[in-house]
């Protein structure tokens, strides 16, 4: 049995699914992998849990109960601890892994933090895997990113497409030598209910509380409406596809005016209706030409847009969420990924799954 020592950076959504997907799937993975996942530390942004030997399972589902009750992963947090039970840096974290002499180890940032990348370079400098669902550090400059999208010991499938195998299909387009001419989807599932609202009439400020109080934004809403998180997954995907762009060469569209964004989240929300009208003219004029309105990503070698578009409202892809990748060999017919990705159970499998992919082909 292949024992595999794991460093989870993050215990929210993300990491506590993950966390729960491990230790429920411990028989299947070792049945049909012959692997355990032994989770060495789990990290929040306050506090940590380490153990040399591996956390217990009753101990991983502790934290996924703390976090569900907004509680950092260490229970005894309230407690005045010595420094060498206080959460080090993520650099020490490192330190005590290298320190205790352990092999093998992976590190997964599930994560949305700024400025991983040294931290990474540094897991890969010691021999460790990498596995990410935070998609910042691959669509860092370029100079810094780089590395990433050609070490053998770096798996980011969740990056784009949650649990839809998109970063999969296009390394398999790249490995049989088909080049890549254009990569377009729908990227954002909180932005496609909005749009899909907006074709039923109801007004944007309205179909931006609604997907709030479901839960399908961020906390802040412009972090989905600014359209930076799919900037992010085409620029990933255009990288992938062997283009070194930076993101500079993305034309990006945002929902909301430049003067909204100094707003604080209750200030934004209650000026949202000061957009509707121009977005209803919008719809309209789409609908006009039996249209409807989508947010849609495209990336080719020269560069990229990321934006509303009006597309034919009777057309498939107007109500999937996809991604299509346009290549030598599929060129009068785009090679096609749909259906449901999102979600943190999706974005978590995803994550698991590479970190299996990980011991399949490299230890």
């Amino acid at each position: 049995m292949k024992r595999i020592p794991v460093i989870v950076l993050g215990a929210g959504g993300v990491g506590s699914a993950l966390l729960k997907q491990i230790v429920n799937g411990r028989e299947p993975t070792a049945a049909r992998n012959n692997l355990h996942f032994n989770v060495v530390a789990v990290t929040d942004s306050r506090t940590w849990l380490w153990a040399e030997q591996g956390l217990t399972d009753e101990q991983l589902l502790d934290v996924v109960d703390a976090k569900q009750q907004g509680l950092p992963v260490d229970p005894h947090w309230r407690e005045v601890r010595p420094p060498e039970m206080q959460r080090p840096s993520d650099h020490g974290i490192l330190d005590a892994a290298s320190e205790a002499e352990l092999e093998n180890v992976i590190v997964v940032d599930v994560t949305a933090a700024n400025h991983m990348e040294s931290l990474l370079k540094r897991s890969l400098n010691l021999g460790y895997s990498v596995v990410l669902a935070n998609k910042k550090p691959l669509a860092a400059p370029w100079e810094r990113a780089a590395g990433f999208f050609s070490h053998p010991r770096v798996r980011h499938e969740s990056t784009v497409g949650g649990g839809q195998p998109v970063i999969a299909t296009l390394r398999y387009l790249r490995d049989v030598n088909d080049p890549i001419y254009q990569v377009v989807g729908q990227m954002s599932g909180t932005l496609g209910y909005i749009c899909q609202q907006l074709d039923q009439g109801v007004a944007f400020s309205a179909a931006v509380h609604a997907a709030k109080t479901q839960g399908y934004t961020e906390p802040d809403p412009r972090d989905d409406l600014g359209g930076m998180d799919v900037m992010r997954k085409v620029l990933i995907l255009g990288r992938m596809a062997g283009w070194p762009l930076e993101e500079s060469h993305i034309t990006v569209e945002s929902l909301y005016a430049p003067e909204m964004a100094s707003l604080t989240v209750a200030e934004f929300m209650d000026a949202l209706p000061y957009l509707d009208d121009s977005m209803r003219q919008r719809v309209a004029e789409a609908q006009a030409n039996a249209q409807v309105l989508r947010y849609v990503a495209e990336v080719n070698a020269d560069g990229g847009r990321v934006g509303l578009k009006a597309l034919p409202a009777g057309s498939g892809l107007a109500n999937l969420k996809y991604i299509s990748f346009r290549t030598e060999r599929y060129n009068d017919e785009p090679l096609l990924i749909g259906g449901k990705g999102a979600g943190v159970d999706m974005t978590a499998a995803g994550v698991v799954g590479d970190m299996i992919d990980l011991v399949r082909e490299v230890y």
